[in-house]
């Protein structure tokens, strides 16, 4: 079916009545580091696949695991209420039912416990290629809703993270790579008319907004997109239900100033549109090569598992809830997100209690 890049419109009433919110988002990946871990010495290694992939447990696949994912949703004045799940691609992509045929008996327990908890779980698709192949699975959850969704167990929405974005995000003329950062829109705009009815949720970064991004010399990277001239960042934000904005960077001042100009337009422009449209600011708990970057408790690639030369941050959990409620100060209707459930948070590292 041919599509125009006609803003999805999903049909929703107007909430007028919007409550400041200070509930949060959760990655869960679908293997979460196991701190105890004997091979692993309490250090979260470079890659997952290390010491033969001993040190990750897969995050929600049996009970134990999901009773540590929903304490990891229920700290006290902390409350994850939307998690973006992975590993529903095998399990649903047969017109809703996993490769036996069935209704995947690991994912309807899932969302029976997250339904009855509050937490509302969105499909997580991350190909992020340039393809932009997440739009081709977007339909298997409503599939999914549809084939053994029941009033207790279903999923609430479609969550996306492509990055391919930022590998043409340049504003230099000599690449040329206008069109290709128009077929992003489109592709993503093509994405939300498969989740439907589902809302559709999208990850981006802060830097997509502009060429220059500097606070002296800031300047817009302006597209013209379904007749419309605005930034990238804001049609990705029309066009979607809700984001999440990497920042990338673990101190309250800098991710408030680099999510600033996207929640204001959200604020603007979104915010009330639908019951479920939010403004995620998501701080990273995952080791980064740069240590600025994360809150984690060491770098990538260290063999301690406390790094103590990092010039910014409180590298803690508590560092963290400081760092986004610096944020919420000034952008009242913003939310946290945390990147992400057992890497590193609620892992039981140095600083970060591990939720039971």
């Amino acid at each position: 079916m041919f599509l125009s890049n006609a803003k999805i419109v999903l049909g929703l009433s107007l909430v007028v009545n919007v409550v400041h919110a200070k509930y949060y988002s959760m990655y869960v990946w679908t293997r979460a580091f196991d701190e105890e871990a004997t091979e692993c010495n309490g250090v979260f290694p470079a890659s997952k696949n290390a010491f033969g992939g001993a040190c990750f447990n897969h995050a929600w696949e049996t009970p134990e695991a999901r009773a540590h994912l929903w304490a990891s949703c229920k700290v006290p004045g902390r409350e994850v209420t939307r998690i973006f799940l992975s590993d529903v691609k095998k399990r649903t992509q047969n017109n809703g039912k996993n490769g036996d045929g069935v209704c995947d008996p690991n994912l309807m327990t899932t969302l029976e416990e997250a339904r009855a908890r509050g937490i509302e779980v969105y499909g997580l698709f991350a190909d992020s290629d340039a393809a932009f192949s997440e739009r081709n699975k977007a339909t298997y959850l409503a599939q999914f809703n549809t084939e053994c969704g029941t009033a207790a167990a279903s999923f609430d929405g479609v969550s996306v993270n492509n990055e391919h974005f930022s590998s043409i995000k340049s504003c230099n003329p000599d690449n040329d790579y206008e069109l290709d950062q128009l077929a992003v829109l489109d592709a993503l705009n093509e994405t939300a008319f498969n989740a439907g009815p589902l809302p559709l949720h999208f990850s981006v970064s802060w830097n997509w907004d502009c060429c220059s991004c500097s606070s002296s010399s800031y300047d817009q990277r302006l597209l013209t997109w379904n007749g419309e001239e605005k930034s990238a960042l804001e049609h990705m934000i029309d066009i979607t239900d809700s984001v999440d904005v990497q920042v990338a960077w673990n101190t309250g001042s800098t991710m408030q100033r680099r999510s600033l100009r996207p929640y204001q337009y959200w604020a603007a422009n979104k915010m009330g549109s639908t019951s479920s449209t939010a403004f995620y600011v998501l701080a990273y708990t995952n080791p980064n090569s740069d240590c600025r970057q994360s809150f984690a408790p060491h770098r990538k690639g260290s063999d301690v598992a406390i790094d103590d030369t990092c010039s910014t941050g409180d590298r803690t959990e508590a560092g963290m809830y400081n760092a986004l409620d610096e944020v919420v100060d000034t952008e009242t209707y913003a939310r946290g997100g945390i990147h992400y459930h057992g890497g590193v948070y609620s892992s039981g590292m140095p600083g970060w209690p591990k939720h039971e």
